[in-house]
């Protein structure tokens, strides 16, 4: 695919170019807005949260011929939904490789958690995914455990189709899990700010079961709406 001008922060932005990068964004499950052909904050955000991932400087802007557009070309889609896609996602789901806990994220919130784990690399540690989705059933399995207060929490959103849809992550910096080392070395604070930044929310400053390691895209007042959303 090819463009004719730049898009994004700073570029030439004719409507055609804009709406195929934003087509291309969608399709790899990094951008939540329409294929409007206009640019906008949420088109730069996404791209730079793109960028994030595989760049030191993430600039905002696409280019014709540019890496930033090479690599959207090759984006892998989000795997497929509707029937006989249940099988996708089966298993431990905090064993799965971390990019497939990336696409159980509902798409908007994963343009956040990439950009978190972005900011935290760049501030030399080691970020990785614990769960993003995971089933009610391990929920409940968790809260029986005393793991948890809920029987339904953000990790567990989905489609109705039963495909993933998550709204929560857990985040630890792979050399020191949920040691003490964790919280000597800063990790636990400065992943509340960076998933602040993001204007997510953050487990640690929760007063009655403080979680360190998680962080949402919705307020906890949203819940009861979210189980509706997802059918269950």
């Amino acid at each position: 695919m090819t463009i004719t001008g730049s898009v994004g922060e700073g570029g030439v932005n004719r409507k055609k170019d804009v709406t195929a990068v934003q087509k291309l964004l969608a399709a790899g499950g990094r951008y939540s807005g329409t294929a409007s052909g206009v640019c906008d904050a949420t088109l730069i955000k996404a791209s730079r949260g793109f960028q994030a991932t595989f760049a030191k400087h993430p600039d905002g802007r696409i280019d014709p011929g540019g890496a930033t557009l090479k690599k959207l070309t090759e984006l892998e889609p989000p795997p497929r939904t509707g029937p006989g896609a249940a099988a996708d996602w089966s298993g431990d789901s905090s064993q799965w490789t971390q990019e497939k806990k990336l696409q159980s994220l509902e798409p908007g919130f994963r343009v956040k958690v990439e950009a978190v784990l972005a900011a935290l690399t760049a501030s030399s540690f080691a970020p990785r995914i614990v769960f993003g989705w995971r089933s009610a059933a391990v929920q409940k399995k968790l809260k029986a455990e005393g793991k948890s207060t809920l029987s339904f929490s953000f990790h567990c959103s989905q489609h109705k189709d039963g495909t993933p849809n998550s709204w929560a992550a857990d985040i630890i910096d792979k050399r020191w899990a949920y040691s003490e080392d964790a919280e000597a070395n800063g990790f636990w604070e400065a992943l509340g700010a960076a998933a602040k930044a993001q204007g997510l929310v953050w487990g640690g400053d929760w007063k009655t079961f403080p979680d360190v390691s998680h962080i949402q895209g919705r307020a906890n007042s949203e819940l009861a709406a979210t189980k509706a959303e997802s059918g269950l």
